[in-house]
């Protein structure tokens, strides 16, 4: 479990650096909302771990 939402954090981290100021290429709109919608499922998924 642990070990799951660690990775889960890990990838949020990642994608959020895509979505800063810090990145190096400029996302289109339908890229930004694509990793928006995978970083929602990523916190549903490790809430869903943190339940159990």
């Amino acid at each position: 479990m642990e070990n799951k939402i660690l990775e889960n954090l890990e990838q949020l981290k990642k994608m959020l650096v895509l979505l800063s100021e810090e990145r190096k290429v400029v996302l289109s709109h339908h890229k930004t909302f694509e990793h928006v919608e995978k970083m929602r499922a990523i916190i549903n998924e490790s809430i869903e771990i943190a339940n159990k």
